[in-house]
């Protein structure tokens, strides 16, 4: 078997690994958006139960404690510990209960069942790169909603005092059917568990036991008080009114979001109430030398502590407390339920993917070492080799013997030379180039041979034949005649021609030269200028400007046919003896730039012609070009004019584009699969970044990678 077919086998078998694993986070994924509406609610909820404590604590004076801060999938909060979670019984349920709900539950030396809840510590796998994650994004196991948890970490008796005890579990193992506890009634048997102390009466029972002849200090920590009690029912209304648009948002039930409006409404109305406290209780205090003045401020601050009857909440927040416990209850049965509750399903897969995570990458990292990066290695060298010997000067090292000719005439861009039928071309690889003579000489990149009846042929890359229609010049444009030779013999090529991309024998020999050139692109295009993660270094072409990045003129469309150079380079940083151009025809350059949503993208241009143009004359092809001439340039000014054969880019780039040649080519896996892979499974392809704005951002190499996969594939004779 041969080292392509084995090779072309290893891609297959990486294809699928990768396949199922993102097939499993697919599958991640998409239980999160269904678990999404359900956290959204959750989490905007609990600050409305935290704003009606805080109304009952004013009111009568105790109140369960603010449920634990939580974000959809932790987003922005702070890391946790285990320990942060125990000693809830006398704050509200928060997002740790459902979390107890579905977690693991401990058990003791003899097997039997604690109560006690054991989660998994936060980790992050790995980070996409990727076109379809938008670059960095990080995977991080399992996404609480009260924040990473720092560490795996027991939490004593948290199950027994939760949403699904023991008991509970037991029967819906036995019996399939599960019985959960409601976050309301979680809440109110909390309640029940309050103790009252001496300290914990209303800001208007403290104002209630002052009277004219009280001393004037004494009204000082009410006037305080109310000062801060005032700002609160502010705050709070803000919180409402949050929660408000986003439950709209998760389309909640009109009642909830009316509920919501009007306690607003009634908070404002206290903090009117409180304000007006506060202020009457301010130095001098004259209020409290008169006896109806001190009754009516009185009535004011029970009000404010009550607005409906006192020592309790507000018909509008009771409203309020009704209809969003509806919500919180079915929010958290439908992340609980049993078996296929939201969240219960979400960290299923979480935990596995965690655990799968870590065979997947040792698989991956063994598999790389052993067979991919080996066979990689086998099949590009003759690639690299062809290369060194063409550039040296050299026989091209393809074993044919005798003379050998073409049998048939032969157009460019085919892809098979018909050879004479006698030779033996047993011992012909992948890699190997024949030197085509004849009128209009050139290279042909063999990537393997086929015998079909009498004809023999070589299956080689689109043949790249001059098609300069000079009539002085020999030969047919575009046509490589019957009986031309087909053998190993050397070509002589300078670096001057090479820089040029033009032959100095004429423009029929010119196929020679950019076929050098094309070569030596794709292979920098795979493994990178100096090598990469193959230890398989290409071979230098002379390049113009060598190490020069230019900035092109915005926007590079989609499909752009056109490339415009923001100004034309000076010629003596060509690095040459006259003028060339900045690029050749064949070759394969970067195109980088950011698209109008600001995300940076690499893609791959392959170059046809490059002329230096007047505005006006460039803006005379527009119509045939597709691609216009930008605004900028004026009719009577230079402007070097880059036309294109391929473009691959996504989205147009609308600023900051640049053309290079620092291609730092791809590892073994990102080949393999066709994708920017987390660098934890595929350390050998680079991560590019630049800086926008003071913000460091990721550059997409998905289109280049494209590029590179789809060059590599063409050379395996796989379909692409």
């Amino acid at each position: 078997m041969s080292a392509v077919t084995r090779l072309s086998m290893e891609l297959d078998g990486w294809q699928a690994a990768w396949k199922q694993l993102e097939a499993f986070l697919d599958r991640m994924d998409g239980v999160a958006e269904q678990d999404a509406p359900h956290v959204q609610t959750v989490c905007a909820l609990l600050p409305v139960f935290n704003v009606i404590e805080r109304a009952r604590r004013r009111a009568v004076g105790i109140a369960l404690a603010p449920a634990l801060a939580a974000a959809p999938r932790g987003d922005g909060l702070p890391t946790v510990s285990a320990g942060s979670l125990v000693g809830s019984e006398s704050r509200l349920p928060g997002v740790e209960e459902l979390e107890f709900a579905v977690g693991t539950i401990g058990a003791d030396g003899d097997g039997k069942l604690t109560g006690s809840a054991l989660l998994a510590g936060t980790v992050t796998l790995f980070a996409f790169r990727d076109e379809k994650h938008g670059g960095e994004v990080a995977v991080r196991v399992p996404t609480y909603d009260f924040g990473p948890l720092s560490e795996s970490g027991t939490v004593e008796d948290a199950i027994d005092a939760g949403l699904f005890t023991t008991d509970q579990r037991k029967d819906a193992a036995e019996s399939g059917v599960a019985e959960l506890g409601t976050w309301t009634g979680l809440r109110t048997t909390r309640r029940a568990e309050l103790k009252t102390t001496s300290e914990t009466v209303s800001l208007s029972s403290v104002l209630d036991g002052l009277s004219v002849s009280s001393a004037s200090s004494a009204f000082g920590p009410v006037a305080t008080g109310a000062a801060t009690r005032q700002g609160e029912c502010l705050s709070d209304r803000n919180v409402l009114l949050q929660a408000k648009a986003t439950l709209e948002e998760q389309g909640a039930a009109q009642e909830l979001t009316d509920a919501l409006q009007r306690a607003a409404d009634s908070l404002q109305a206290s903090a009117t109430d409180y304000g007006a406290v506060a202020t009457a209780l301010q130095p001098p205090r004259t209020v409290i030398a008169s006896v109806p003045g001190l009754a009516s401020l009185k009535t004011t601050l029970r009000r404010a502590d009550s607005p409906g009857i006192p020592g309790q909440l507000s018909n509008e927040l009771t409203t309020l407390d009704i209809e969003a416990g509806k919500g919180m209850d079915e929010a958290v049965a439908s992340r609980l339920a049993y078996p296929d509750g939201s969240l219960r399903m979400l960290r299923t897969l979480e935990w596995s993917l965690r655990f799968h995570w870590v065979f997947r990458q040792r698989w991956f990292d063994a598999r790389n070492r052993a067979a991919l990066a080996p066979l990689l290695k086998l099949v590009l060298k003759p690639f690299c080799d062809s290369l060194t010997r063409l550039l040296a000067g050299q026989s091209t090292g393809i074993p044919l013997v005798g003379a050998v000719a073409l049998v048939k005439d032969t157009l460019t861009q085919a892809t098979a030379l018909s050879v004479t039928p006698t030779v033996d071309l047993g011992q012909v690889q992948p890699g190997h180039v024949a030197h085509v003579g004849g009128d209009r000489p050139t290279l042909a990149l063999v990537l393997g041979w086929e015998v079909k009846g009498a004809d023999k042929r070589l299956r080689i890359a689109p043949l790249n034949v001059s098609i300069a229609t000079d009539a002085k010049l020999p030969g047919v444009a575009g046509l490589v005649r019957n009986g031309s030779p087909v053998d190993g013999s050397a070509v002589s090529v300078s670096s001057q021609e090479l820089m040029d991309g033009h032959a100095a024998t004429g423009p029929q020999a010119d196929g020679v030269v950019q076929e050098i050139i094309a070569l030596g692109a794709k292979l920098n295009l795979i493994l990178g200028q100096g090598g990469g993660a193959l230890g398989l270094v290409p071979p230098a072409v002379a390049a113009p400007y060598a190490g020069q990045t230019f900035q092109l003129l915005p926007p590079v469309e989609v499909g752009a046919t056109r490339l415009f150079l923001d100004g034309i380079p000076l010629t003596s940083t060509s690095g040459t003896s006259k003028p060339v151009q900045v690029a050749r025809p064949g070759e394969l350059l970067l195109v980088r730039g950011a698209d109008d949503e600001g995300t940076w993208w690499q893609g791959v241009a392959t170059v046809d012609t490059v002329d230096v143009r007047t505005g006006a004359a460039a803006r005379a092809d527009d119509e045939v070009t597709a691609t216009p001439t930008p605004l900028c340039c004026e009719d009577d000014e230079e402007v070097v004019v880059i036309t294109l054969r391929d473009l691959q880019l996504p989205k147009a780039l609308v600023r900051d584009v640049t053309l290079r040649r620092d291609f730092k080519g791809f590892g073994g896996p990102s080949l393999a699969t066709g994708v920017m892979l987390p660098i934890e499974l595929d350390s050998g392809t680079a991560s590019l970044t630049v800086q926008d704005g003071g913000v460091t951002k990721t550059v997409l190499r998905d289109p280049e990678l494209r590029a590179a996969t789809t060059v590599l594939r063409s050379w395996l004779g796989v379909p692409t």
